[in-house]
């Protein structure tokens, strides 16, 4: 590299040595200097060391032939190599790396720091000339001789050799170099006929008339380094014209200075004329590029998206659509549609609603947003479209132009349409299920019913011994079945939504005594030992949904215990009661323990030991609703604990809720009960009950079986107890109404219902009338039957006009 650089710059310094001013000793033209500054800048700081020996070195040899002693020299070497070393290091400092004169700053940074450059080294030159050769020109003289030659060597060499090096690192396509080839002979055969054309007035005309369009045609269609090579080739017949007094710039009337300046000055501006105006339209190139890729991007993300830009001007009914309208609207490929024949491809159900919105338009809110469906004119169905457009006005308020965007959003409607049909489809199964689930209710609670009346009468008989026992354990047994049917359809109402707690205060160990009656021998059974700690605390929950809760917890520690113990209890915490629930059993990973309590999770493969995922699921899901926070521990192979913590309840409202259900005493109740059951095992119960407790029942099947015994005043009763779900369209609050209508007084009366949904027993008691929700106890009844009896008793006679 330095051998070459050395070369090329001893071939340009001899070159300019013939062109010496004498009264200075400066070169008019300097092209040695572009070439060191061209390479330095083209290939950077890589080939700073050999450029600066190779341009030194030519510096040396090129003076020393000449008439230059050994001090100046010196001077003149760092001159000449420190110079493109400050050009280089301008332009990578402000422009960056790789340079090409491919944009209007960079031209102007290389102008630029080519003469700061320039100003530089003259000053160095001038010392050496004052100091070595003492020329007959005044030093700033000499200074701006060095200035000028160096700045028009810089300006017109640099750009070549910058170009060269464009061309090394991403050659032209082949169209653009014969092009390229073809300007530059044209730009040659004008240069050759400048030098041989007289010193007349019209050939200086001629001349820029000529090159003109010729630098305006290579800036336009190639690459900047053509223009380059253009400058550098008039650049060398204007010195090569003012050198031999050739053409227009050989007038012998002036002066070879004057004609010196001329010349310079010509290429000056030739030079920077030529790379500005190269670089205006390369720059306009890279800017018509990127329209035209973001064009083309925002046609895919159009065509991807399934959007089309559209563009209607009112006044001549056209509108201006994206390419993308023909695929998606099933068109004729094309940029214009007629705005008549576009809105007759709208569906006839949504053209009313368009028409009525495209020409109304309210100066305050001039955007709109409907969907319509648009037939496709190709016969492939309808397209849904969302179109979201602004409406322009004229001064009068008259719609002149509608713009925007079109959204294709069939699939979102089909997807809809799919939602809402599977939303229909849940929504008749949930009811489906609901109603299933409330029959089902009803069905199992009946024959529960009967074992609780059947119950309740054998217990008036069994007052002690084994007996009494065994009718203790059937009461429990039925309280376990009816809190596991209850918890069943709490699950379903759960999902609904529809399940509300009905908060109260009670002693815990009401709960503990229940399941350890019915945990205490599945637990010993499995070889396991069970422990209670009893308390006498009370909290406050709703019983059944905490009782469903620890069940739960009680059944999933049983099922991952294989040794060990079981223990349930509670401990005082603050204001707070903990119900803990600890097990011996295999213990959760720490990875696991955060995903126990989601649906359906039963950890891993070597863990499961049977049940759905769903118990400890809805512990969760009772917790949020109760609010009662829930917290789990566990060591695998040693056990887990999972708590339970609830509100410490009141004592004094537990007392006043106890005080409110006195047990029933015989001879409470002296009236007439008439019962309206139409299950025949239910009816059998409760008259067995009712007359062993002594009070006086008629039992019917059927509402109309109690209208006419009414009706027939073969029967007065003083209360009413009837069943909600009877045979046939009537219930039993309409029997009710109608028993009471007969009779001409509002006496009092109870349903019995096992549908438990809100939506059917509040309704029932919002009309007064007492509601017992099967299976229900037999002192349940006898209470409800006390009360209603002491109430009515205090009130007085009735109303015979009420209902």
């Amino acid at each position: 590299m330095s051998v070459a650089v050395a070369i090329a710059f001893f071939l340009a310094a001899r070159f300019s040595f013939a062109l010496l001013d004498k009264s200075d000793g400066v070169a008019v033209f300097w092209p040695a200097a572009g070439v060191a500054t061209g390479i330095l800048v083209a290939f950077g700081p890589a080939v700073r060391w050999p450029v600066v020996i190779g341009v030194a070195a030519a510096t040396v040899a090129a003076n020393l032939l000449g008439d230059r002693n050994l001090a100046s020299t010196v001077f003149f070497a760092v001159a000449n190599a420190s110079g493109p070393l400050i050009v280089s290091g301008l332009i990578q400092r402000f422009c960056g790396a790789p340079f090409e004169l491919n944009e209007l700053r960079r031209v102007f940074g290389l102008f630029a720091a080519t003469i700061i450059t320039a100003m530089i080294s003259g000053l160095v030159g001038m010392l050496g000339f004052v100091l070595f050769h003492a020329p007959a020109a005044s030093p700033v003289k000499a200074w701006s001789h060095w200035l000028v030659s160096e700045t028009v060597g810089t300006i017109v060499v640099a750009p070549l050799v910058i170009g060269l090096a464009s061309f090394l690192r991403n050659a032209p396509p082949k169209r653009e170099i014969v092009e390229g080839i073809f300007a530059l002979a044209i730009v040659a055969a004008v240069c050759a006929l400048r030098v041989n054309l007289p010193d007349e007035s019209w050939t200086l005309k001629l001349m820029i008339a000529l090159l003109c369009p010729l630098f305006v045609w290579i800036a336009a269609r190639v690459r900047p380094a053509f223009t380059a090579v253009a400058a550098f080739m008039c650049a060398i017949s204007i010195v090569w014209a003012t050198t031999f007094s050739l053409g227009i710039f050989g007038d012998v009337r002036l002066s070879f200075e004057e004609r010196t300046l001329s010349a310079q000055a010509s290429i000056l501006a030739i030079s920077f004329g030529a790379l500005v105006l190269a670089a205006l339209f390369n720059e306009r190139r890279v800017h018509e590029l990127a329209i035209l890729e973001r064009e083309q991007r925002l046609e895919e993300a159009l065509r991807a998206g399934g959007v089309i830009t559209f563009d209607w001007d009112l006044q001549t009914d056209l509108i201006e659509v994206s390419r993308n309208a023909a695929e998606v609207l099933g068109l004729a490929p094309q940029q214009f549609i007629n705005g008549a024949n576009w809105i007759k491809q709208v569906h006839p159900v949504d053209y009313p609603s368009v028409a009525a919105r495209l020409g109304t338009v309210r100066p305050d809110d001039p955007s709109h947003s409907i969907a319509f469906r648009f037939i496709r004119p190709d016969g492939r169905g309808e397209v849904w479209l969302e179109q979201v457009a602004i409406t322009r006005v004229d001064s009068a308020g008259k719609p002149i132009r509608i713009g925007g965007l079109m959204t294709d959003i069939t699939e979102r409607k089909r997807f809809e349409g799919e939602i809402s049909r599977a939303w229909k489809s849940a929504a008749l199964a949930d009811r489906a299920k609901s109603s299933f689930l409330s029959a089902a209710s009803h069905d199992l609670r009946q024959p529960l019913q009967t074992l609780r009346f059947l119950q309740g009468a054998l217990g008036l008989h069994l007052t002690g011994g084994e007996g009494r026992e065994l009718v203790d354990k059937m009461a429990r047994s039925l309280d376990t079945m009816s809190s596991i049917l209850s918890s069943l359809l709490d699950v379903n109402r759960l999902e609904a939504g529809s399940l509300r707690p009905s908060m109260s205060d009670f002693a815990i160990t009401e709960i503990f005594d229940s399941l350890a009656a019915d945990f205490s021998d599945a637990i010993t059974d499995r070889g396991l030992r069970w422990c209670m700690v009893r308390s006498a605390l009370l909290v406050r929950s709703d019983k059944r949904m905490l009782e469903t809760m620890i069940r739960n917890l009680l059944s999933n520690a049983l099922r991952y215990t294989d040794r060990g113990r079981i223990l349930l209890g509670c401990r005082r915490v603050g204001d707070k009661v903990r119900i803990e629930v600890w097990d011996s059993g295999i213990g959760i990973t720490q990875d696991q323990l955060p995903h126990i309590f989601q649906e359906y999770y039963q950890g891993s493969p070597e863990a499961e030991r049977g049940g759905f995922g769903l118990g400890l699921a809805i512990v969760r899901r009772l917790g949020e609703m109760l609010d009662h926070p829930i917290g789990a521990h566990s060591t695998p192979g040693k056990g887990t604990v999972i708590t339970i913590e609830i509100p410490r309840g009141d004592g004094n409202g537990g007392r006043r809720e106890r005080a409110q259900k006195p047990r029933y005493e015989k001879g409470d109740f002296r009236g007439t009960i008439l019962v309206v059951e139409d299950e025949a095992s239910v009816r059998a119960s409760i008259s067995r009950l009712l007359k062993a407790r002594g009070i006086e029942a008629i039992v019917v099947a059927t509402a109309s079986d109690a209208l006419t015994r009414v009706h027939r005043q073969e029967i007065r009763p003083d209360l009413l107890l009837c069943d909600y779900n009877l045979q046939g369209s009537t219930n039993g609050v309409t029997t009710i109404g109608d028993l009471r209508a007969a009779l001409g007084r509002s006496i009092p009366a109870i349903v019995m219902t096992g549908d438990i949904r809100s939506e059917v027993v509040e309704p029932i008691a919002a009309q007064g009338i007492s509601v017992l929700l099967k299976p229900f106890l037999a002192d349940d009844l006898l209470q409800h039957i006390a009360r209603l009896s002491r109430e009515q008793a205090a009130a007085g006679p009735a109303d015979p006009t009420a209902r």
